[in-house]
């Protein structure tokens, strides 16, 4: 039986496996189905074997990662999840999805960003999450938005221009509040 981290109405998230390298391939070489919220080298196709990988490690690791999204028949659909960010020691939340999945599900990327924020939250002790979404992306800055990201910073990451959003933990939302 498989893991699921993650249901989010018909679609599960569940672990990579060195198998799924040629998925995560083929939908990054995709330029117009490449919906991807990631840094620029994870999203290309030479990069799949070190998504998959990078994947695995952080899953043994910290208890979390990117994870393959499939539907109820096991069907790839993209994948989504976190990312440590090294310069900083923070998690960025991601996700990268075809065009046809979201043609046939356009509130899916919301549905599945405020899933990963209220997993995210309830399994880890972070103060806060970040989104990194290269400037040209505007479906993806509009549903991190919606989920409640405000906007900290823009800045050139690794080569691509990206605006930096983040959200804090519901205990340092209150934290606040109170002071």
């Amino acid at each position: 039986m498989q893991t699921i981290f993650l249901e989010c109405g018909s679609v599960r998230l569940v672990p990579f496996s060195l198998a799924d390298i040629n998925l995560v391939r083929d939908l990054h070489s995709d330029p117009y189905g490449n919906r991807c919220t990631e840094l620029s080298t994870d999203c290309s196709a030479v990069d799949a074997a070190e998504l998959v990988k990078s994947s695995l490690q952080n899953q043994a690791d910290l208890g979390f990662a990117k994870w393959k999204a499939v539907s109820d028949d096991g069907d790839f659909l993209g994948w989504a999840g976190f990312t440590p960010v090294s310069e900083t020691s923070e998690i960025s939340m991601n996700y990268c999805l075809p065009n046809d999945v979201l043609e046939r599900d356009p509130g899916l990327p919301k549905r599945l960003v405020g899933a990963l924020i209220g997993w995210f939250f309830k399994n880890t002790y972070f103060s806060h999450l970040i989104a990194i979404v290269r400037t040209d992306n505007r479906d993806v800055r509009e549903v991190v938005k919606e989920a409640g990201f405000y906007h900290r910073e823009s800045k050139v990451i690794e080569g691509m221009q990206a605006d930096v959003f983040q959200m804090l933990s519901p205990s340092m939302q209150s934290y606040l509040m109170s002071a």
